[in-house]
């Protein structure tokens, strides 16, 4: 694969919308805050597990500054008023405790409007194929339980999902160098 800074997709939502698949950069600080502000109080607990009205200036750097070799970020964009607007953003951050293979926590947030439309699922098989290359070998996620939209996400992916319970939070573990990453298409 090219260089992941450079990453670059096209795709189409449910809707018809075209919408830039892209690795983030560090000038997507304001967006990333614009599309913090679309999101609902529901959104937000949901990505972050608690309220939060504002994205301080070291998760702003921690967001968009990434290696893409063990931290990986890609958005999804619509032009909309002749400006790029960040509409969903998908990330993997690889786990530094584990010596036997490489693994990585992976998350999601997709802009209200723009959910059920499969842009999470866009997200989350491009993150799958950079993640294979880059030698990741299992992925993990913390859902809560109410998440109905990221869980399906996980449940219809096809993989050998291992699920645990704590506290109204679900565990997932998966590994993704089997067979069924071949159903992934794209190159």
């Amino acid at each position: 694969m090219k260089n992941l800074k450079e990453f670059s997709s096209q795709a189409v939502l449910r809707t018809g919308t075209s919408v830039h698949l892209r690795a983030i950069r560090e000038d997507d600080k304001q967006r990333l805050i614009d599309g913090f502000h679309r999101l609902t109080g529901k959104s937000i607990y949901f990505r972050f597990f608690s309220g939060k009205k504002k994205l301080t200036q070291k998760e702003l750097k921690y967001f968009t500054e990434v290696d893409f070799e063990h931290h990986v970020a890609l958005v999804a964009t619509i032009v909309n008023d002749n400006e790029e607007e960040i509409i969903g953003i998908g990330r993997y951050v690889e786990l530094e405790d584990n010596e036997t293979e490489k693994v990585a926590e992976v998350a999601f947030a997709i802009d209200d409007i723009h959910q059920h439309l499969g842009l999470g699922t866009l997200l989350f098989e491009h993150l799958l194929i950079i993640a294979q290359k880059n030698g990741i070998s299992k992925f993990v996620a913390d859902v809560l339980l109410e998440n109905k939209k990221m869980l399906e996400i996980f449940e219809h992916s096809g993989f050998n999902l291992h699920m645990t319970i704590d506290h109204g939070v679900i565990h997932i573990v998966f590994s993704i160098d089997s067979q069924k990453f071949n159903r992934y298409y794209i190159k």
